[in-house]
């Protein structure tokens, strides 16, 4: 008899232990670092908490979502077309977070797949958008501005909707093989133009030295540079009927 009730007490502690770990596991929650929880009761947004351990009701009564915080990155390609009519694809990447202040929002009015529903149609949108506004040559030779102008929609879009923008970059710019067929002609025929320029301007300043040149070496500049030159020792022989001239000046013999 006394074994049986020793029995019974051992059942029940296990059955007491049991039931603590049960509700441990259901109740008991860890949200980690750079995520906030989104709680629901019965399908209803209740409570959003921070990380660390959280106690809540068993599923079904409440559910616990995670909420990425942390700076995520998207990247993709987007096809326009320019105000010129050419065809471009721009690589832009998007880096962007949630906030602790906007998840509960986001999660109730969106959900999980934000990325799918909000971020990509935006930035689709925001590309063609700000593509249009330039020609082709201008996406290149504007990169940085319209960069800037990219980053300004974007804010002005993914903030109304609960999103933080931290950078926009551009990748990379993409055009048709004939645009960049004739792109590379006007840089040759430009480089060409150029060279023809230097060798005309080096033409000139050639015939301008020539010019000073032959107005400078006068007969009268000629004999004076001789005669600085001449040591002073008279020629030995001389041409002519006798008589000779050294610097135009008469020399008999």
């Amino acid at each position: 008899m006394k074994y049986n009730n020793g029995s019974a007490a051992g059942v029940a502690v296990i059955t007491v232990v049991s039931v603590v770990l049960l509700f441990f596991i259901l109740c008991f929650r860890v949200v980690g670092v750079g995520q906030v929880g989104i709680i629901t009761r019965f399908g209803n947004v209740d409570r959003e908490v921070n990380s660390g351990v959280v106690i809540k009701m068993p599923f079904p009564i409440e559910h616990l979502t995670k909420m990425n915080i942390k700076q995520q990155k998207e990247q993709q390609d987007t096809s326009a077309a320019t105000n010129d009519l050419q065809s471009v694809t721009t690589t832009i990447a998007v880096n962007y977070h949630l906030t602790p202040k906007t998840a509960r929002d986001v999660y109730q009015n969106v959900g999980t797949n934000y990325n799918d529903v909000v971020i990509d149609p935006i930035i689709q949108e925001a590309v063609k958008s700000i593509t249009a506004k330039y020609n082709a040559e201008e996406l290149i030779s504007k990169r940085s501005a319209v960069e800037l102008a990219l980053n300004d929609k974007l804010v002005s879009k993914l903030t109304d909707r609960g999103f933080s923008v931290d950078n926009v970059s551009i990748v990379n710019f993409k055009f048709s093989e004939a645009f960049d067929n004739s792109i590379e002609q006007k840089q040759v025929a430009q480089q060409n133009a150029q060279k023809a320029a230097y060798d005309l301007q080096t033409a000139q300043q050639k015939a301008a030295a020539q010019d000073v040149q032959a107005k400078t070496l006068t007969p009268e500049y000629l004999q004076l540079q001789a005669i600085e030159k001449w040591n002073g020792v008279l020629p030995s022989t001389y041409s002519g009927n006798g008589t000779g001239t050294l610097f135009n000046i008469p020399v008999n013999k």
